[in-house]
């Protein structure tokens, strides 16, 4: 087994470290889309219930003119 000089070892520190930051880098992101998607979905269901909310009116406001 040969011995590896510092700079290997530095360079595979260095790589190592690179890794671990993409790694981190790509959570983080995916983290972010999810809270987006989550928040998309929130904001979707909180229309739809004031689309029916205003049919409802709008369906009750056509009968009372009856």
């Amino acid at each position: 087994m040969k011995m590896q000089t510092n700079k290997q070892i530095s360079d595979q520190m260095f790589e190592s470290a690179n890794a671990i930051n993409k790694v981190s880098r790509t959570g983080s992101l995916y983290g972010k889309l999810l809270a987006i998607k989550d928040m998309q979905i929130h904001l979707l269901k909180e229309e739809n219930k004031i689309k029916a909310n205003l049919k409802t009116l709008e369906e009750s406001k056509g009968e009372s003119n009856e």
